[in-house]
């Protein structure tokens, strides 16, 4: 068994929660990676993927694999280009579930370097540039200062009919047996002009406190969309890509805001593309305006 490969074909499914996308993500067939993944449980002793007939979960203990198989293989690729001289090398920090098409536009757009990206938690990115293993880096910015904003909603089960509304997770009296209704913000939300717009906002529909979770981790945050009938904020391309509903929050309106930060040996209207094509893959839009 090729254990690098196998952990390639793991990391992609766990983080897509999907075969079809997974294999895709890392071009190979589907059925490849599927043995693959087969082989390493095998090889581990422990199912680290729970199938279903709509998606792909992880087990326990493939919530314990993932973060160390995303370090082995960023070594690696780190490894296999430490000494590549073919042209200049550009590495960008980015957030997980950068849509593959537009990672293809950016490298298309940039023919004469080598681009490679590496997904990682906000503290990871700012590390990645600290540490010099980045030359950029999608960081968290205030919404009026960001090159790029990322619309934000409520994803929720496909059991919940039409647009919801932070009212509507107050449990009806027949349910008050039930456990309450908690909104997820993730590590990637956890930023001040997300997360204390979103809690006076919850509060003020006459939620608890107990009910908005912060720096959820995002396995633990899905799964509590499903076991529980959570909420989850997320984009509406992350809802998608869970196969859950997404409604959109009139108020208050809150967007992930990021700005391109780092250095590298590029001008002004690549920049502007790079920007460009990174909202497009994130299922948001570019608010830069330094280039027509």
């Amino acid at each position: 068994m090729d254990l690098v490969e196998a952990l390639r074909s793991f990391r992609a499914v766990a983080h897509e929660r999907s075969f079809t996308r997974g294999a895709e993500r890392c071009g190979q067939p589907q059925p490849v990676a599927s043995r693959r993944i087969a082989a390493l449980e095998r090889r581990l002793g422990v199912r680290l993927l729970v199938r279903t007939s709509r998606r792909v979960d992880l087990s326990p203990e493939g919530e314990r694999l993932l973060p160390l198989a995303d370090e082995v293989l960023a070594g690696l690729e780190r490894i296999d280009h430490l000494f590549d001289d073919a042209g200049p090398r550009l590495v960008i920090g980015v957030p997980c579930g950068v849509d593959p098409r537009a990672r293809a536009a950016v490298r298309r757009g940039l023919p004469l370097v080598r681009v490679d990206f590496v997904e990682g938690e906000p503290e990871e990115r700012a590390d990645g540039l600290r540490t010099g293993t980045c030359h950029l880096a999608l960081v968290a910015a205030a919404p009026d200062a960001g090159d790029l904003v990322v619309p934000l909603g409520l994803a929720h089960g496909d059991g919940a009919p039409g647009e919801l509304s932070l009212e509507d997770l107050r449990r009806p009296v027949r349910q008050r047996d039930l456990p309450a209704r908690a909104i997820h913000i993730r590590a990637e939300d956890d930023v001040p002009a997300v997360r204390d717009p979103l809690r006076a906002g919850a509060f003020g529909a006459g939620l608890r406190a107990d009910q908005v979770r912060i720096a959820t981790p995002d396995a633990e945050a899905w799964t509590g969309l499903h076991q529980w009938d959570d909420v989850v904020l997320a984009s509406a391309a992350e809802a998608r890509r869970e196969g859950v509903a997404w409604s959109a929050l009139p108020r208050p309106g809150l967007v992930r805001s990021y700005r391109l930060t780092g250095e590298h040996v590029l001008d002004a209207a690549e920049r502007h593309a790079l920007v460009r094509r990174l909202a497009d893959g994130l299922g948001g839009t570019s608010t830069r305006r330094d280039v027509a």
